[in-house]
């Protein structure tokens, strides 16, 4: 795929439905972080906004390796085809049929 398909499909599909489906629950997961991290910075101290994009981003990336991307890796796999071991079961059970 060339990267200007790919740029468009990120903005005028992904972005857009992330945006309608996961943006308000992940801005109160944010913010929760934020609270939490307001909570153990010591006083004059200063909160900045790159160690709570770092967290939020490795977050993000776990999520997806564990959660998401699987499925979507199962998806893109061909079904495997039974393998010649389980062939030979078949004329055992043909045999105690027989008997």
């Amino acid at each position: 795929m060339n990267d200007d398909l790919s740029f468009r499909i990120q903005l005028g599909i992904i972005l857009p439905k992330m945006k309608e489906k996961i943006a308000g629950d992940f801005s109160a997961i944010v913010d929760e972080l934020v609270n939490i991290l307001k909570a153990g910075t010591r006083e004059g101290e200063e909160l900045s906004l790159e160690p709570i994009k770092e967290i939020i981003m490795q977050d993000f990336e776990i999520f997806l390796d564990d959660f998401i991307l699987p499925d979507v890796e199962a998806k893109l796999k061909p079904p495997e085809e039974e393998t010649e071991e389980e062939e030979p079961e078949e004329p055992e059970a043909e045999e105690e049929a027989e008997e």
